[in-house]
């Protein structure tokens, strides 16, 4: 028989988790964030403090997170540094062209989303990708990585994509049109979303590269109503591809 879960546990994660998306956080934005009353935020906030997690700034300014919550990642261990370094560069990318993007790392055989700017964004709307698997021939993000990779790597992941009875993998049976769908995507220099019915955003994908290697995709997603893909390209790609030689270069230094 399945236990309840331990309600005031999961609500002092989802705190740690919305203070961790902004340096310093005032109440108020905690209780639009995280739809708890603001008494049971502040008797939680009160315990995290206590125990060394979250400090108070100012009656004014807020919270802000401590050091000892890096204690709590000490056994978790990424490949590679790449969310780090693109975090303050994806938010630069979103404060600056308004459209959310988000970063997604390959994972066996789809893209994982590891980071976003969802919700810095104001014209962000949908749902939050964030940690969700996104198919490889279907996703934006998937497609401008098997497009970039090596040829070795994206044979290997079109084998594991053929054994796939998922209807979003049915591609990867389909040699010619996942051969026209490479070169097309190469030819560009940036991938697009699969049509979704219903969805009014759309997505625009390029490479993260380090050398040969395709280390991330970054995309930006943005209402097929308010432009076409070719103006989307034209207005927002070099910034893109800006933002993501940053990433690259602040990989390597």
């Amino acid at each position: 028989m399945d236990k309840e879960p331990i309600q005031p546990i999961l609500r002092a994660l989802r705190i740690l988790e919305t203070l961790n998306e902004e340096t310093v956080t005032t109440l108020e934005r905690l209780h639009e964030r995280t739809a708890l009353p603001k008494p049971t935020l502040v008797r939680l906030l009160d315990t995290l403090i206590a125990g060394k997690y979250v400090r108070r700034v100012s009656r004014r300014a807020g919270y802000s997170l401590t050091d000892r919550v890096l204690r709590l990642s000490d056994g978790f261990r990424h490949s590679d540094r790449v969310v780090e370094v693109a975090r303050p560069i994806m938010h630069a990318l979103t404060a600056e062209h308004k459209w959310p993007v988000a970063l997604a790392t390959f994972d066996g055989d789809a893209m994982i989303v590891r980071t976003g700017t969802l919700h810095k964004s104001p014209l962000g709307t949908g749902p939050n990708y964030l940690d969700a698997r996104l198919p490889m021939l279907f996703s934006a993000l998937g497609r401008a990585y098997i497009a970039f990779c090596p040829e070795t790597e994206r044979q290997t992941i079109l084998s594991v994509l053929r054994m796939s009875n998922a209807p979003t993998n049915a591609m990867a049976k389909d040699e010619k049109a996942v051969t026209r769908l490479i070169a097309s995507i190469r030819k560009r220099g940036y991938a697009s979303t699969a049509p979704v019915p219903g969805d009014p955003a759309t997505g625009l994908a390029i490479p993260i590269m380090q050398g040969e290697q395709v280390v991330a995709a970054l995309t930006m997603r943005y209402f097929g109503s308010a432009m076409t893909e070719v103006e989307a390209a034209r207005r927002y790609l070099a910034p893109m591809r800006a933002a993501a030689d940053a990433i690259s270069a602040a990989l390597t230094g």
